[in-house]
């Protein structure tokens, strides 16, 4: 028996009351009666009260004590475990994480998580719907409250697992939302609780939805690549890699390098104690522009955490133009030692239609038109079509970080900086503000056609600013940013997550290879491509056409990190209701139904009886 509201238990002061009112005196009045003859017992018992009275056998009384003790039965709300389907609607979350694909004898988690949904559906009454929601990177609704088995089913077929990083929370309190605008509903996850140890909301709480965890997992041994990383050397590519061990046991196997063609460059034997992990080195690996890693455990649970990609960080030097007409030496020094670029002084403006750059710097003059690569403007002196500028102002006021946690803001104090004057600049979509004086924008920077922009409004030499030491900090801080692909090799990601790839200026053609060999056109304008990235682990490649020939750029995905720990987690909800003893409700492949609405049946066909008997006399 579960009592899924014991904070109701002090109605029961009712049955006390109740018994109180028949013992004490029953109040008398004087009457005036032509004879006493028929009165006789009334006397007799008129003689026999007293201040409290002995309790007597009373019908009445047994009956209003009874639907009293029904009544408070009801209110604690009592279920029953029972196997199946109980709830009028009930709200099923299947577990899609990364962690469901391991192995579970010859099926994986999610199969059988899978075909145990199927059973569910199976035993739907003719009056019970059901709402099947995918616990993923992002909770999704297939099926909204739906009677129709086969539709059901046939959802339920097409789930597949979430390669990224899954969100438990959003699914649990999507569910939770439902369940408390369907009257009736009840939840069931159906996972093996790797998401979390345990998920606490309001939602699922205040909709008085009762829960039911299914699990699907039982074994816990996986070795894991947790991580892979390679740069060249001084003979050769040198290459560090990591392995973890999940498991209950020690774990033993081998570890294989592969270049970008399959031939097999190197191997070695690990064996990694249980929760431990072992760090392996290899040297003087050939050439190549990407390498595999490849495991094989003796005992796994999850094969696809068993193979990683790396693309090895080669810090190529970009291509940077500086036009300053009125010579800037301090933009000109700090140019030449920031970042990883080759910096070109021109003294005319470049042409609209000039070879493309990495990146642009422009000094006291404003473009027409934006030019082929990502671009500095400093101390602006015009309006133009994509620069809204209104004037100059005296400034008042020191400069102040907008955002201090900006990447770009990282180690810069502005506080001993002192600017005499700086240009009004209007609203600039695309640009947020991240220094200001006052009212006055200082410095903006974002995206505009597809460029990354930086703006200074003030000139450098109305400022002290290129005297302190905020100075090249700063600068190599927005270099660092208007020239990604010079500064780090694209970031490994997960499957689901927004990926920024830093495109080459100038590039006619763009695709994108999966690592099934899928090919798709990219069609882009600007220097920074964003995507979201596919449900597909492996090597991506992005090919660009330039007119001075061909470059590709490689990126790796991979599975999340957290998916690798396949241990099975006991999934719990904690209850919000104060006073509650129950406070979790949790239950592995049982349900529950209530039995309130069968009491407060009993309690008002107990009242019906007692006012029948109260009409008779008795």
């Amino acid at each position: 028996m579960q009592w899924m509201g014991l904070s109701s238990i002090w109605f029961a002061l009712i049955i006390p009351a109740i018994i109180v009112l028949y013992l004490l005196k029953r109040k008398v009045e004087d009457r005036v009666v032509p004879s006493t003859l028929l009165w006789q017992r009334t006397l007799q018992n008129w003689e026999a009260v007293r201040p409290w009275e002995k309790l007597r056998r009373n019908l009445l009384l047994f009956l209003q004590l009874l639907a009293a003790c029904l009544l408070v039965l009801a209110l604690t709300r009592p279920a029953m475990p029972t196997e199946g389907i109980t709830a009028d609607h009930t709200v099923l979350v299947v577990d899609t994480s990364g962690s469901m694909l391991a192995k579970e004898g010859e099926e994986t988690r999610l199969s059988r998580a899978v075909s145990e949904a199927k059973a569910l559906v199976e035993k739907l009454g003719s009056a019970q719907t059901m709402t099947v929601i995918a616990a993923g990177s992002e909770p999704n609704v297939l099926v909204s409250k739906s009677a129709d088995k086969t539709e059901l089913t046939a959802a339920l077929q097409k789930l597949t697992a979430n390669m990224g990083t899954s969100d438990p929370l959003s699914a649990l309190s999507l569910a939770g939302a439902i369940a408390a605008n369907e009257p009736g509903s009840g939840v069931i996850w159906i996972g093996d609780g790797n998401v979390e140890r345990k998920l606490t909301t309001q939602s699922l709480s205040a909709s008085s939805a009762s829960f039911r965890f299914m699990q699907m997992g039982r074994t816990r041994e996986n070795a894991a690549i947790a991580a892979f990383v390679t740069q060249a050397g001084p003979n050769g590519v040198e290459a560090l890699l990591r392995i973890d061990n999940h498991g209950s046991a020690q774990s033993r196997g081998t570890v294989t390098i592969f270049d970008d063609k399959g031939k097999l460059l190197d191997t070695n034997q690990f064996a990694i104690e249980t929760a431990g992990s072992g760090t392996f080195s290899f040297t003087e690996l050939p050439v190549s522009t990407a390498y595999r890693a490849v495991i094989a455990p003796e005992q796994d649970g999850l094969p696809q955490d068993n193979e990683i990609w790396s693309v090895p960080f080669a810090a190529s030097k970009g291509k940077a133009v500086l036009y300053t007409p009125a010579g800037n030496r301090f933009l000109h020094q700090v140019m030449q030692t920031v970042g990883s670029l080759e910096v070109e002084t021109v003294q005319n403006a470049p042409e609209p239609n000039a070879e493309a750059r990495d990146l642009w710097v422009f000094d006291g003059e404003v473009p027409d038109k934006l030019p082929q690569g990502n671009i500095l403007l400093i101390a602006p002196d015009r309006k133009t079509d994509w620069l809204p500028l209104a004037g100059e102002q005296e400034l008042e006021q020191g400069p102040q970080a907008v955002s201090a946690d900006d990447p770009m803001l990282k180690y810069v104090d502005w506080r001993e900086v002192h600017i005499a004057k700086a240009a009004v600049l209007g609203e600039m979509p695309g640009m947020k503000t991240l220094v200001r004086a006052g009212d006055a924008d200082l410095v903006k920077a974002g995206v505009i056609d597809g460029r990354r922009i930086v703006v200074f409004a003030f000139d450098l030499h109305d400022s002290d600013f290129p005297l302190r030491p905020a100075f090249p900090i700063f600068m190599q801080n927005v270099v660092n940013w208007l020239s990604p692909a010079q500064t780090a090799p694209i970031a490994t990601s997960h499957p689901g997550e927004s990926l920024s790839i830093p495109l080459t200026p100038g590039a006619t053609e763009r695709s994108l290879t999966y690592p099934d060999g899928q090919q798709q056109a990219i069609k882009a304008n600007g220097t920074v491509l964003t995507i979201q990235v596919p449900e597909q682990i492996g090597l991506y490649k992005l090919d660009e056409t330039l007119d001075a020939g061909a470059v590709s750029k490689y990126f790796s995905v991979r599975l999340s990190e957290s998916e690798s720990d396949i241990t099975p987690k006991t999934l719990s909800v904690a209850s919000s209701q104060a006073g509650q003893g129950e406070a979790e409700q949790q239950r592995a492949g049982t349900g529950t139904r209530e039995l309130t609405y069968w009491l407060a049946a009993l309690v008002l066909l107990v009242l019906l009886v007692e006012w029948r008997v109260y009409q008779r006399g008795y």
